[in-house]
């Protein structure tokens, strides 16, 4: 009798077990029915057209997908960090999945949930370098962080402003010296000016009121003959300053991406954001679905995903003529 009850005992305790261990399975894993109330949390490094495009994509991605009904909560630092990191962990305290737009956004992300301990997937997009960036190990084996990279077509938009304004000798750079993401950039200009025999020259700032005169110097001082921008924040949220005196000084701009010609560079060579946010909002469906991020490699957009974009205002003021070659590709 005794034996039979301590068998039955037995029995509870691994019914028990094997119950607790079930709910411990479904109360990890990510999948969420598209009908439940999911919330996502996207935080913006700053506000400039690139990362705007870019969440706007991800939204309507994901309510493509079925999550129309998911709750969006977008938060935005305007670039300073300590407003940042307490948005970060706001964020993975109250969302199922979140976005990082941007490195620094994404990082910011990344260390709020390490920090929390909290069981949350992380997304990034619009981050040149992830793994520079301290965010992966290898884009091809992600665990629990992965996205989309907007590494630009560097040596092809050296090659661009080349076409633009031959007979150049130098070309300067600019970029905010905080962020990792435009030394890898800058990097390659060096790399592919070498080939065709251009000096680079490299100003860096650290705040938004240094831009205007660090471009005077780089024409004035330096001597360079067109500009390089890299997918910079800080130089992206403040394109007129660099712009206005480039133009003024009849120094044409190559940027990092369409947007900051649209903001008063001169020409560039990249990617769409909008469909790198899009790509980013699949990979975040999948995920909230119940595939593991584990098996959601890092990626990009392919070379459909490029496009020429020209500043006519800008070409305008300085009086520049626009190569036959440069207008085949804008009407691709």
């Amino acid at each position: 009798m005794i034996r039979r009850k301590i068998y039955m005992i037995k029995k509870i305790i691994l019914l028990f077990v094997i119950v607790l261990s079930a709910f411990a399975a479904v109360s990890c894993n990510d999948d969420k029915n598209k009908d439940d109330e999911v919330t996502v949390g996207i935080l913006l490094t700053a506000t400039h057209s690139a990362l705007n495009n870019a969440k706007d994509g991800f939204i309507e991605a994901l309510k493509a997908n079925g999550y129309e009904n998911a709750e969006f909560i977008v938060k935005n630092p305007e670039g300073d960090t300590t407003t940042m990191n307490a948005m970060a962990t706001e964020l993975v305290r109250k969302s199922d999945i979140v976005l990082g737009i941007g490195t620094p956004a994404a990082v910011a992300l990344q260390s709020a949930r390490d920090a929390e301990e909290i069981d949350i997937t992380v997304l990034f997009t619009a981050v040149t370098d992830p793994v520079s960036a301290g965010l992966m190990a290898d884009v091809n084996q992600p665990t629990d962080i992965t996205g989309t990279n907007d590494m630009n077509p560097v040596a092809d938009q050296v090659d661009l402003i080349l076409e633009l304004a031959p007979g150049i000798t130098k070309l300067g750079v600019l970029y905010n010296i905080s962020e990792p993401n435009s030394l890898v950039q800058s990097e390659m200009v060096k790399a592919q000016a070498a080939k065709k025999n251009v000096e680079v020259i490299v100003k860096t700032v650290s705040e938004a009121s240094e831009i205007s005169a660090a471009t005077t110097a780089l024409i004035q001082t330096e001597g360079v003959g067109a500009i390089y921008l890299p997918t910079d924040n800080l130089i992206a949220a403040n394109m007129p300053a660099v712009g206005s005196v480039a133009d003024e000084l009849g120094v044409p701009t190559v940027c990092g991406e369409s947007g900051m010609v649209a903001a008063g560079g001169t020409i560039t060579y990249s990617i769409n954001y909008k469909s790198l946010g899009y790509l980013t909002g699949e990979m975040a469906a999948k995920i909230l679905s119940g595939t593991p991020c584990s098996q959601v490699p890092s990626t990009s957009v392919d070379a459909s995903g490029l496009e020429v974009a020209i500043n006519e205002d800008s070409i305008a003021k300085l009086g520049i003529e626009v190569p036959q070659s440069i207008k085949d590709k804008l009407n691709k």
